[in-house]
Formats: structure tokens, C-alpha cells, sequence
């Protein structure tokens, strides 16, 4: 979608519109690219391929370009000390899902926000695959752009009552402590952040927990978004969210649709719901 007018009157326009463009072309790309890729292993044994790396260098040219002076925190390339003295930092998540995106899933998302001060002033979430982008700034709006063309994203409220999590080992202990604390809830599966805050947003669920540190670039882009179609994003504490942090890391996370945001963070807190190193 080219027709960006909706635009034009909202404060960082400009770094939507460039950052909408760099998504959305990053995203064309990794999805073209997703037949038959292969994956090899980062350092730390995280999967990453050829359309991570592409997705990634698409995004970095528009950004370095357009802001030349801004840092970028991206999961593809080696952080840097001097963005922590630098207001604006751009967060990027390539490919969130490359597990999903390996084996031939369209549960992947391609991530890109933007925080001033620490603050998030927009977030991109482009679903290839699904042929959805979603576009938020946080107090001003939020949008979907999709084959029938661009709307104001509204929260779909059905299945308030519906967990998302991801059906991972590691995870496994924390999400039998969210349940066991808030019993009225059923769970989902998905594993991509974007693709989990995607699901809360279009009906499919109310709640996404998240007891542990989670990266930057998984975390900002779908708060972003959440938080500007109106539902809520905190720490696992409930204390708003903070970026350009020195770690990289959010101390846990909460991201839901509900009314009673803050009950269900005293509940789970009840219930020994804590942050997990």
C-alpha cells in the first residue's frame, strides 16, 4: 500500500512512512526468499538465515539513510554502547519466528519500531505471508493495511478469556503458573511476539505473559501497536515500559487486551507469577 495520506498530519510522520516502506519491502523479500531456506546457528544457537539477513540489510539502507544521526537495535547486528547516549533508537526484529519461518509457516512477523527517550513513538508489525501490516503510534492511532486496503485497527474482544503463550520447554513452568493463578483462562499456542500480539488484536485471544527477560527488538514493535490500538503493555511488576535499556532486555512482560489489566498482575503476583532469570 502506497496511499500513506492518513499520515500526514500526525507527529513522526516521516519516520512512519520511511519505516512502513523499509517493512513492508523487507517483508516482500524474506517471504519470496522462504521456500527451501536453510538456517544455520548464531552464537548463541539461535537460528538465522538468509532472509533474516536480508530483511535486515532492506530495513538498515532505509534507516541509515533517511536518519543518519538515529541508532538501531537490531537482533542481525552487534549492539553498540553509543546507542545509550542517543534519544533515538530504532528497534528491528528482521524475521520474529525464524523457526516458523524455516519450516514453511506464515506465523512469522517483520518488526520495526521507533523509541524517543526511551518511549515507543510507533511500531511496525508486517505479516507477510497473511498479507497484513499492522502500524500503531502510541496515543495517536493505529491502523491495518491489508488487501482491502487501509482502516483504523480496531481490538477484536472475543476471546478475552484465552492465554496466549508459546509451547517452548523453557517456557513450559511459567505458563502452568500464569494458569494456575488465572483458572478461567483456556491457552493458545504461536511463537512469534508480533504474531501472538497479531492474535490478541484480531479476536483470537486476551492475554500474553511473558515472565522472563525478553529482547528489545521481540518486545517494542507489537507494544507499539498494542498499546495504540488501545489495549495495555507493562512490565510483569506493571510499571510502563522502558527502552534503550543497556541490556537490550524488557524484565518481563505483559501485554493484553483487558479491562483488568492491573488485577490480573496482582493475581498472577498472588500466585507466584515472577520474573524468571
Amino acid at each position: 500500500m502506497n496511499d500513506q495520506h492518513f499520515l500526514h498530519d500526525l507527529p513522526f510522520a516521516h519516520e512512519m512512512s520511511v519505516a512502513l516502506q523499509a517493512t513492508r519491502e523487507a517483508g516482500a523479500t524474506a517471504l519470496q526468499m522462504q521456500g527451501a531456506i536453510a538456517a544455520t546457528a548464531k552464537a548463541d544457537g539461535s537460528p538465522v538465515t538468509p532472509g533474516d539477513l536480508a530483511a535486515d540489510a532492506i530495513i538498515n539502507h532505509y534507516l541509515t539513510q533517511h536518519f543518519p544521526t538515529d541508532a538501531i537495535l537490531s537482533e542481525e547486528q552487534p549492539d553498540s554502547p553509543a546507542r545509550l547516549s542517543n534519544e533515538r533508537l530504532w528497534i528491528i526484529d528482521p524475521i520474529d519466528g525464524t523457526k516458523d519461518y524455516v519450516g514453511q509457516s506464515h506465523e512469522w512477523a517483520v518488526q520495526v519500531a521507533l523509541a524517543i527517550n526511551g518511549n515507543l513513538v510507533l511500531g511496525i508489525l508486517d505479516i507477510p505471508a497473511e498479507g497484513v501490516c499492522l502500524i500503531g503510534m502510541p496515543g495517536h492511532g493505529a491502523w491495518i493495511l491489508d488487501r482491502q486496503g487501509q482502516r483504523p485497527l480496531i481490538i477484536n474482544q472475543a476471546n478475552a478469556d484465552v492465554l496466549i503463550t508459546s509451547n517452548s520447554k523453557r517456557n513450559r513452568l511459567a505458563v502452568e503458573k500464569v494458569l494456575a493463578a488465572l483458572p478461567e483462562f483456556r491457552s493458545l499456542n504461536a511463537t512469534s511476539v508480533g504474531i501472538k500480539v497479531a492474535r490478541i488484536i484480531s479476536g483470537h485471544a486476551g492475554l500474553y505473559v511473558h515472565p522472563r527477560p525478553l529482547a528489545e527488538w521481540d518486545a517494542a514493535a507489537p507494544a507499539a501497536v498494542l498499546i495504540a490500538a488501545g489495549g495495555c503493555v507493562t512490565t510483569l511488576a506493571g510499571e510502563p515500559l522502558s527502552f534503550n535499556l543497556p541490556s537490550g532486555r524488557c524484565p518481563g512482560l505483559v501485554y493484553s487486551k483487558r479491562a483488568d489489566h492491573d488485577a490480573l498482575i496482582s493475581r498472577m503476583s498472588t500466585g507466584g507469577v515472577e520474573l524468571m532469570p
